[in-house]
């Protein structure tokens, strides 16, 4: 609805004929619409901004309180002006009137009978129906326009180009997870927002728009830019951006926003439908290089050709899986990272854990720890919350033995907490317990009697450990513990004997040196 002014309305031919009663009061008044006003009840039914027209009958047939109940009702409602209409039997409006909308800053005009509320009416709202049209006219046009992009749509390119030649002005569109970062014309990186407001919605836009206003101090220079969000459930938030001429809002401009908008949705459903069947064409094919390769080598071939990983004679996996649910929202950007690492690379998310393959030129290129620790060095939180399993590195025959490296490490690590990442080559012995019930058949070999120690003598087992660690030598294992030699030696001759455990017997010392690592690593956990 355009806003006119109460002296423009009055500057039109058809008000001519009217007088405006109390001098020049109120001029500057805006009208946003106009009623006809039936019953002096005004408060049930006008609103600000408004033009409110009569005839002398209803103030005729009213007492004076009731008609200066009606100016203070309408100064309440924030009513711009009222009109009163003569006939032929009353030549003028009667001075209480005059003088009550004097007292309640009502602009009062007089109009003679030969002006119809109509033609008030579409003095009114004319220029508005005009703009309307004019507005509806340009969204038609540019809807035509934007069909033809519709139609071939294949890019986030096409529909700010398309954009761009419309309104003609420089424009920027920023979608983050989908790697979208597009401008056109001139571009303003190095303005700061120092001022933003919210443009008022109106019957064509169905979208939020922010006013912000850029200042770029080195060479004290203005600019304002239109800003509208791009929400989405399936993509970071986005950022469309129009850089103003003069700062002036142009309905046309949001015209042609309102119709870009639409587009940027339909194109950001179709990526997201595409990269979804994508993602479940490739986890398929991850699933079945891993979990079910093919025994033929022309078949297993052409899984890995397909999947591009087939360049080299070398695998190695990695899995990482998180510890709670707050972390998953982290998963992309951690799977990301890791695919940098190497340059050919499938993964697939497996149950609880996501596994990504590498192929590798040689033997000796396979992934460490320390790779892994140095990618996510400026991010110590993602080693608090993922747990990391590197795979020994296999040639395509051994392709299964690669997945099982890595669940059965992420499955050992969670039992025995040995840090955020491990890797199968670092586990030695230990990986013969890591098939199956692994862990559960050490524990049913380990004595009892050391597990009694285990459970209800922290201290002497710890010193153990301790002893063992530090190739039995009593003066290291002191200086460990910050003890007297002799207390060491003292203790570990007590838990000789109640471990009945002779250190001059190498099969025995081996067995509990092992068992001993064991439940160390255990400590953490309950016995299973």
């Amino acid at each position: 609805m355009k806003i006119l002014r109460l002296k423009e309305l009055m500057a039109t031919k058809l008000f001519k004929e009217c007088n405006l009663l109390i001098g020049n009061e109120g001029l500057e008044n805006t009208i946003s619409s106009a009623m006809i006003l039936e019953t002096l009840n005004i408060e049930n039914y006008s609103s600000q901004n408004q033009l409110v027209m009569a005839t002398l009958y209803e103030f005729q047939t009213a007492t004076k309180e009731e008609s200066k109940q009606c100016f203070q009702n309408m100064e309440k409602q924030g009513v711009s002006a009222l009109i009163i209409k003569l006939n032929t039997t009353i030549k003028a409006i009667p001075s209480y009137l005059v003088e009550q909308s004097t007292a309640y800053h009502i602009p009062l005009i007089e109009a003679p009978e030969t002006v119809s509320y109509e033609k008030i009416l579409l003095a009114i709202y004319e220029p508005t129906l005009k703009k309307q049209e004019h507005l509806l006219r340009t969204y038609y046009e540019v809807r035509q326009e934007f069909t033809k992009v519709e139609r071939n749509l294949r890019s986030f390119d096409q529909i700010m180009e398309t954009f761009y030649k419309l309104i003609q002005l420089p424009c920027s569109l920023k979608i983050p997870n989908l790697e979208v970062d597009l401008h056109y014309g001139e571009r303003f990186d190095e303005y700061e927002s120092v001022q933003q407001e919210f443009l008022e919605t109106t019957e064509f836009t169905k979208n939020t728009y922010k006013k912000l206003t850029l200042f770029l101090s080195g060479e004290n220079k203005w600019k304002t830019t239109l800003e509208t969000q791009i929400t989405s459930p399936i993509a970071d938030e986005g950022v469309l951006r129009v850089y103003q001429k003069d700062g002036a809002t142009i309905q046309s401009d949001l015209m042609i926003l309102e119709n870009a908008i639409d587009l940027i949705h339909e194109q950001i459903q179709i990526v997201f439908l595409l990269k979804k069947h994508h993602y479940t064409r490739m986890n398929n094919l991850a699933d079945a290089i891993l979990q079910n390769p093919p025994e033929k080598t022309d078949e297993l071939d052409n899984l890995l050709d397909e999947a591009n990983i087939n360049s080299y004679p070398y695998f190695q996996g990695i899995a990482f899986s998180c510890k709670n649910k707050e972390s998953l929202q982290k998963n992309k950007g951690v799977i990301k990272k890791l695919r940098y690492l190497r340059n050919l690379t499938i993964y697939f998310d497996h149950h609880k854990c996501t596994v990504i393959l590498y192929n590798l030129k040689n033997e000796n290129d396979f992934i460490t720890k320390d790779e892994i620790k140095q990618l996510f060095t400026e991010d110590s939180q993602t080693l608090e919350q993922f747990r990391f399993s590197i795979s020994q590195t296999k040639q395509k025959g051994s392709l299964k033995e690669i997945l099982l490296d890595c669940l059965d490490g992420l499955r050992f690590n969670n039992s025995f907490s040995l840090g955020p990442i491990v890797s199968f080559n670092d586990l030695g012995v230990f990986q013969i317990f890591m098939r199956d019930n692994g862990p559960k058949q050490m524990m049913e070999a380990i004595p009892n009697n050391l597990i009694k120690l285990w459970l209800e003598n922290s201290e002497l087992f710890e010193t153990l450990y301790t002893f063992f660690k530090n190739n039995r030598n009593y003066k290291k294992t002191s200086e460990v513990l910050f003890m007297h030699s002799k207390t060491a030696r003292y203790r570990i001759n007590k838990i000789s004997d109640i471990l009945m455990l002779d250190f001059f017997d190498p099969i025995q010392v081996v067995n509990y040196e092992l068992a001993t690592y064991f439940l160390h690593m255990k400590k953490n956990t309950t016995v299973e």
